[in-house]
C-alpha cells in the first residue's frame, strides 16, 4: 500500500503563496498583511491588501488548503483611510510577478 504524501506547512506556504499569484495580476499593488497557519484544518490563512474593485483599499482573506491543493477567497473589507499607511508599513509587499514565474525562492 502507497502513502499519499503530505506537505509541510512550510512548503504549503509557499504554495498557497504561488497559487495566489494566478488571482493578482502582476501591475497590482498588493501586501501581504498576514499569513497564518491552523494546525487543526491544516490550511494557511493570507490576509492581502489591495485596491478593491470600486477603488477603495481593502483587505481580502483567502485560505489555501494544502491537502487539495485550492485557494479559497474568503472574504473582504474596506480598510479606512486613516489606517492604511500603518498597515502598509507592517505589511510586506507582495510581487505576484515574481511568485508567478517562481522567482521568489521557496
Amino acid at each position: 500500500m502507497s502513502t499519499i504524501p503530505v506537505r509541510t506547512p512550510e512548503a504549503a506556504r509557499t504554495d498557497g503563496l504561488r497559487r495566489l499569484a494566478t488571482v493578482f495580476h502582476a501591475s497590482d499593488l498588493v501586501w501581504l498583511v498576514e499569513a497564518s497557519y491552523d494546525a487543526y484544518t491544516q490550511m494557511w490563512h493570507f490576509d492581502m491588501l489591495r485596491q478593491g474593485a470600486q477603488g477603495s483599499w481593502v483587505i481580502q482573506r483567502y485560505s489555501y488548503d494544502r491537502h487539495n491543493d485550492i485557494q479559497h477567497y474568503r472574504g473582504e473589507r474596506t480598510v479606512p483611510n486613516d489606517q492604511l499607511h500603518a498597515i502598509r508599513a507592517k505589511a510586506e509587499r507582495y510581487d505576484s510577478a515574481r511568485w508567478a514565474d517562481g522567482s521568489v525562492p521557496a
